[in-house]
C-alpha cells in the first residue's frame, strides 16, 4: 500500500502537484532532488494542509498531527533538512480508560484471553474481512471493546468493525489464511523487530511544534508553490494530485471522470482536536503520554494526549492536553470529559483553550476505502502521466507518506499496480 498510485513520465521533467498539504510538499521536495521541474498549485493561500501550529495564548496548540513517528526515512529527511528533532520523552505511560479509571492497557484478564485463545484458526483473510471480525475468536467481544477497538480508534477515529483487515495490516500481503493466532502474532513482532535500529526513534517534534517541519520544506520549495492557483490540471503534463479524496474527485472530473468517481466515493471522518491549557495537571494522567477512551463511558473524546509529558520543551510553563473527538465540543463538554478523569477540576482552572474542527478530518479505512484504492490502482494501470498520492493512498502516517514519496520520486515508472 506504501506506493503512489499511477505513475509519471520521466522523459518529461517538469511535474505539477495540486496541494501543498504534507504528502504535496514532501513529493515536491523528493521530486526536485531528483531534477524535476516541480510546480505545486495550492488553492487556499497557506501550505501545509492540516498540520498547523498556533503560538498564542500560553502556549502551543498544534492544530492535527502532534509528532512524527519516526522510521529510517523520516530520520533521512529531517537530516537533509538540518532538522534538529525534538524526541517525545521515554518511558511514558499508555493508558486506556477501563472500569471507570485511566489504566495500563495489559491487563491480566487481556492477557490471559490472548494466552489461552492463541492456538485457535484466525478466520480465512478475504477481501471483505474487517478487524473487529478477525480478531473476535481471540479476544472476545468485552476485550474488542475495551481494548483493541480505542487502541487503533486512536490512530484511525473509528471501531474496529469498520476498519478493512488488509488495509490496517499490510504486513499480511496476499496470506490468506494463519493457522493459529500465535502464527500471526509471531509474523506480525517478528516484522517490527526487523525494522532498522534508529539512532533516534519514536515519536519527534520541534522546537516550535510541527509547523517547523511544513515551514522548512516549503522553504526549500519557495519558488515552486503557487498559492491562490486558480489552475486545473491538463492532459499535456505530467499530474500529481496530493489533495483529500474528494477535492482530488473534483480535479479530475472533467479529465478523468472514471477516477473522479472513485474517489467521490472515499468517506471521512469529521474530528475535533482541541488543545486545553490549564493552571494544574490532571493527576491521573501524570507522566503518561494520554488516555485512549473507549466509546459509551460518557466521553465525547476518544482520546486525550498530554502535552507536556510528551513534550515538556514546548510547554515548559502551563499544563497542557489535547481531546481528540468525533464532534465539535462546547466548552462544557470538554470541561466533563476533562472531569470524568479528574472530578476536582473546576472551570477556572481552564487557563485557555483553541479549537479546530474539520469535517473531513482522516479517510476512513473501510471496504469501500479498500475497493476503491483497488479500482484507482486498476484504472491508472493505463495511465502514463497521472498519479494520486495522500493519506488515503499510501498509509495514514506521515512516516508512511515519507518512504511512499522517496520510493515514488526515484522509481515513477516502477508501477504494478494493485500489490496484495
Amino acid at each position: 500500500m506504501k506506493r503512489l498510485i499511477g505513475k509519471i513520465d520521466p522523459n518529461n521533467r517538469n511535474v505539477s502537484i495540486w496541494g501543498a498539504g504534507f504528502s504535496g510538499l514532501v513529493l515536491g521536495y523528493y521530486l526536485k532532488d531528483q531534477g524535476y521541474n516541480v510546480t505545486i498549485h495550492e488553492r487556499s493561500n497557506k501550505v501545509g494542509g492540516k498540520i498547523q501550529t498556533n503560538k498564542s495564548g500560553p502556549g502551543l496548540a498544534e492544530k492535527a498531527a502532534n509528532a512524527l513517528y519516526l522510521n529510517q526515512d523520516g530520520l533521512e529527511l529531517l537530516k537533509e533538512l538540518k532538522l534538529e528533532p525534538l524526541p517525545a520523552s521515554k518511558n511514558l505511560k499508555r493508558l486506556l480508560f477501563i472500569k471507570g479509571k485511566a489504566r495500563k492497557p495489559f491487563q491480566f484478564s487481556l492477557l490471559a484471553k490472548v494466552a489461552s485463545n492463541s492456538h485457535k484458526k484466525p478466520p480465512l483473510i478475504t477481501d471483505g474481512l474487517n478487524v473487529a471480525d478477525f480478531f473476535r475468536p481471540l479476544l472476545g467481544e468485552e476485550n474488542l471493546k475495551h481494548y483493541l477497538s480505542p487502541a487503533l480508534g486512536g490512530l484511525y477515529a473509528v471501531p474496529v468493525d469498520q476498519l478493512h483487515f488488509r488495509s490496517i495490516f499490510p504486513q499480511v500481503g496476499s496470506k490468506a489464511q494463519f493457522d493459529s493466532y500465535f502464527s500471526f502474532l509471531k509474523m506480525f513482532f517478528k516484522y517490527h523487530k526487523e525494522q532498522p535500529k534508529l539512532e533516534t526513534s519514536g515519536s519527534v517534534s520541534f522546537e516550535g511544534g510541527m509547523q517547523t517541519l511544513v515551514d522548512r520544506l516549503a522553504e526549500v520549495l519557495r519558488h515552486d508553490i503557487r498559492l491562490n492557483s486558480k489552475e486545473t490540471p491538463k492532459l499535456n503534463q505530467n499530474i500529481i494530485i496530493c489533495t483529500d479524496a474528494t477535492n482530488a474527485s473534483e480535479l479530475l472530473n472533467e479529465i478523468r471522470p472514471e477516477l473522479s468517481d472513485e474517489l467521490a466515493r472515499i468517506e471521512y471522518r469529521p474530528l475535533s482536536s482541541t488543545t486545553i491549557f490549564l493552571k494544574r495537571e490532571i493527576r491521573p494522567l501524570h507522566k503518561a503520554f494520554g488516555v485512549l477512551i473507549p466509546l459509551e463511558n460518557g466521553f465525547q473524546s476518544i482520546g486525550i494526549l498530554n502535552n507536556k509529558a510528551i513534550f515538556p520543551a514546548n510547554n515548559e510553563n502551563v499544563s497542557a492536553y489535547t481531546l481528540i473527538s468525533p464532534k465539535d465540543l462546547t466548552k462544557e463538554e470538554i470541561l466533563n470529559d476533562l472531569k470524568l478523569l479528574s472530578p476536582d477540576l473546576e472551570e477556572n482552572d481552564i487557563e485557555h483553550f483553541e479549537k479546530t474542527y474539520w469535517e473531513k478530518a482522516l479517510p476512513i479505512y473501510n471496504l469501500q476505502l479498500f475497493l476503491a484504492i483497488k479500482k484507482l490502482h486498476q484504472l491508472c494501470m493505463k495511465e502514463t502521466n497521472i498519479a494520486i498520492f495522500g493519506n488515503y493512498v499510501a498509509g495514514i502516517s506521515l512516516r508512511d507518506m515519507i518512504s511512499a514519496a522517496k520510493s515514488f520520486a526515484r522509481n515513477p515508472t516502477d508501477y504494478k499496480g494493485f500489490n496484495f
